[in-house]
């Protein structure tokens, strides 16, 4: 289960010809932020994080900006893993006072029961003393796993780009710390709400499968829009409003207020998940309204 947790906090939360309208901004994984009071451009690459390494190497001007910036941001230091992972191995155990039998009725139990059976391997005699936030990100590993079989998670792309700072003797800062992911990870919702959006991705089991291949795709094709706009529409097991906020609109508000202080600095190459650049709420929208000039890099 901790490689589970690690795969999904790494993946938390997640592209062409450039095009803008409006406030639009899509086309590019990578950008360039000016202007302001930076003496010197600094830039924010959109990830996804199941991706190996070497694509890095694919993103047009991606090297040659790593190359140029002073220090790299991420959504969390690699340093602070460690201390990530004793904490989340105590706080992905089910509280003393639940049990699943609790959380759903006999015949929920017995199809969330099998449905881990098949799709994970192992059920919730197994995994029950877990909660099902945790649970979750077993099946979002399993359903990535088929997509990227040989994904070494030593080496992702965001993995690759604070190691070679770290090589590179560049500073690494974190934009959130270990407390942070954790609310991310199980603060959002409490047992039942997360019991219930497990029951309903597996009942969805396809179509977690299907949106994992349409936001690969859309990665793959540089379309933020595309990512930001599944994010929205989700029919099938939807988020609340409050949830979508904490997961995506809080954290970019959040790290707008870090972000100009540490660009100001030094110059910074930024490396966040895709879809915290996209739509109005995003980055590249928020930090363009604070006054920077946001532009793609494209070749």
């Amino acid at each position: 289960m901790k490689k589970v947790v690690l795969l999904f906090m790494l993946f938390i939360a997640t592209f062409g010809i450039y095009a803008q309208t409006g406030s639009s901004k899509t086309g590019s994984l990578l950008w360039k932020i000016s202007g302001k009071d930076l003496s010197k451009p600094s830039y924010i690459l959109g990830t996804l994080h199941f991706k190996p390494g070497e694509y890095l190497d694919s993103i047009a001007g991606a090297t040659a900006a790593f190359h140029s910036c002073e220090q790299v941001v991420g959504e969390l230091s690699l340093l602070d893993i460690s201390g990530l992972q004793m904490v989340m191995m105590q706080e992905m155990k089910m509280t003393p006072d639940t049990t699943y039998n609790i959380l759903y009725s006999d015949d929920d139990y017995s199809f969330v029961d099998g449905q881990l059976k098949s799709f994970v391997g192992a059920g919730l005699e197994q995994l029950g003393t877990f909660k099902p936030a945790a649970i979750q990100l077993s099946v979002v590993s399993v359903a990535y796993s088929k997509f990227f079989p040989d994904l070494n998670m030593t080496n992702t792309l965001d993995v690759r780009i604070q190691s070679e700072a770290i090589r590179s003797q560049k500073p690494v800062i974190g934009l959130e710390t270990i407390d942070d992911q954790i609310y991310a990870l199980f603060g959002i919702m409490d047992l039942q709400r997360q019991a219930d959006v497990l029951l309903c991705g597996l009942k969805h089991i396809d179509k977690t499968l299907e949106s994992a291949t349409e936001l690969i795709e859309n990665y793959n094709q540089k379309d933020l829009e595309a990512l930001y706009r599944s994010f929205e529409n989700d029919e099938d097991c939807p988020s609340t409003p409050s949830e979508k906020d904490a997961l995506s609109k809080n954290r970019n508000n959040a790290w707008m207020k870090k972000l100009p202080g540490i660009m100001k600095d030094d110059s910074s190459f930024i490396a966040v998940g895709a879809l915290h650049l996209a739509g109005d709420i995003g980055l590249l929208n928020l930090l363009e309204k604070s006054g920077y000039n946001v532009e793609p890099v494209v070749y």
